[in-house]
């Protein structure tokens, strides 16, 4: 049986209707069509799947077959070369330079920096606490999530530099998601004078952080960072350690992949929490019983259960990396479907959490879908909030640190509660985003 074709517009295809709202689109599409099917861009055929063998085949048992899709690519104009954006030998030999600043035992080590830092976020928190005004709790993780990145990459004295980083990193990719979507966009960019704009801000960009390096290299001791990591990491096989061309790719991707995933689990999970009291109050109380009045440390943090079962299925709800490309290097059989090289594969990591063969009740927000014992039965390869297979995210237990560390240190310290009249809806960029944010009220503990 062929995979269905969907039916688009009889000049532009789906590519408009896709660029529109492709969470909707897919979600629309796979509920006629099925796991698997081919959508024409007009300049472009895509499959696209939600089907979990489709995830395995192409992220573990074959994924030396595929590479990152040509509109993927596009976001090397800002994060270049990084683990994200890298291929075969290359990546390989990246991944393994950049693997030891990622351990356990060195995350840990940046654990009281994290600390220090939320601390700090709630204590400037308290300036809305009980004021009847409800605050955009998105800005705030964005710039608190910003700051944490920002200090255990580069450095606690940096964190000046957070902001420059962060608003930067979203103007340069709103302009490459746009071209994405809107390749007839691309054209016009030369003609506006948008590219050479966003080519300046590229080169000012650019600057900044290779200043960054360069004065990490004439002043290299006293530092406990990931950049200081990076830089002592040496090729196995060569002795070499990374250019600064490639410090600069990983310093870029580390960012952008360590703050905006970070910050929109958080925001998604705060409304979450705020939409489901009898959630809320779990996590609370487990909060309270575990935490106490002591400083946080990094096993206890980690006895949060009940905590990582809420960030678990708020994950699976509102997936932060919503979904991954992949173009086929070569032939290949899928579901007993042939292909050749040059397909590109769309897979929606969000239609994957929400597919109703796998989750029962799937649009039903249930942190007991991951409790100890309903987790051991769960199939492989259909909750991927951090990827799968060899490219699995590297800095997946670093999130998990962080979002568990900031979620407990906010509960314990304030109540909060949602403005129900603004409206919370997702808006997929590069990753999923609450569109105009989540505003809370601040409250003092009850």
């Amino acid at each position: 049986m062929p995979i269905p074709k969907v039916k688009g517009h009889w000049l532009f295809g789906s590519g408009l209707e896709f660029a529109k709202d492709p969470i909707a689109y897919i979600s629309k599409n796979s509920k006629q069509y099925g796991d698997f099917f081919v959508v024409d861009m007009r300049l472009s055929k895509f499959y696209i799947s939600r089907h979990p063998e489709v995830f395995r085949k192409l992220l573990q048992t074959n994924h030396k077959n595929y590479v990152k899709d040509k509109f993927y690519g596009k976001l090397k104009l800002a994060l270049g070369e990084g683990l994200l954006m890298n291929e075969g030998e290359s990546w390989m030999r990246q991944r393994r330079l950049a693997q030891p600043a990622f351990y356990k035992k060195r995350l840990i080590e940046l654990f009281n920096t994290m600390v220090d830092i939320a601390e700090g976020f709630c204590d400037d928190l308290s300036s809305h606490c009980d004021t009847g005004v409800a605050i955009n709790i998105t800005s705030e993780l964005n710039r608190i999530t910003s700051d944490i990145v920002v200090a255990t990459l580069l450095g606690t004295g940096l964190n000046e530099d957070s902001q420059y980083i962060q608003d930067t990193i979203l103007e340069l990719q709103e302009y490459i998601i746009k071209h994405i979507r809107r390749p007839a966009a691309a054209a016009f960019a030369y003609v506006t004078g948008e590219h050479r704009r966003y080519m300046k801000k590229m080169a000012e960009f650019d600057a900044s952080i290779y200043q960054i390096i360069e004065d990490r290299k004439k002043n290299p001791d006293g530092h406990n960072d990931l950049l200081s990591m990076l830089m002592a990491a040496r090729d196995a096989d060569t002795g070499e350690p990374m250019n600064n061309r490639q410090l600069r790719d990983e310093v870029i991707t580390i960012y952008v992949a360590g703050h905006e995933t970070s910050s929109n689990a958080l925001s998604w999970t705060w409304y979450l929490l705020t939409k489901h009291p009898e959630v809320y109050q779990k996590v609370k109380q487990e909060v309270n019983e575990v935490l106490g009045d002591k400083r946080p440390d990094f096993e206890t943090i980690m006895r949060l259960q009940y905590t990582r079962q809420v960030l678990d299925e708020s994950m699976r709800f509102y997936p932060p990396a919503w979904a991954t490309g992949r173009e086929a290097l070569g032939p290949d059989e899928i579901l007993g479907h042939k292909f050749k090289k040059g397909d590109m594969f769309f897979m929606s990591i969000y239609e994957l959490h929400r597919h109703p063969d796998y989750w029962e009740n799937p649009d039903q927000f249930d942190p007991d879908r991951f409790s100890p014992d309903n987790r051991k039965g769960r199939p492989k390869f259909v909750y991927l909030p951090f990827g799968a297979g060899p490219r699995m995210c590297i800095g997946n237990n670093f999130a998990i640190m962080e979002i568990m560390l900031l979620m407990a240190t906010m509960i314990r310290r304030y109540d909060y509660e949602i403005l129900e009249s603004h409206p919370v809806i997702p808006e997929p960029l590069v990753t999923l985003r609450p569109k105009h944010g989540v505003k809370l009220f601040v409250r003092s503990s009850l």
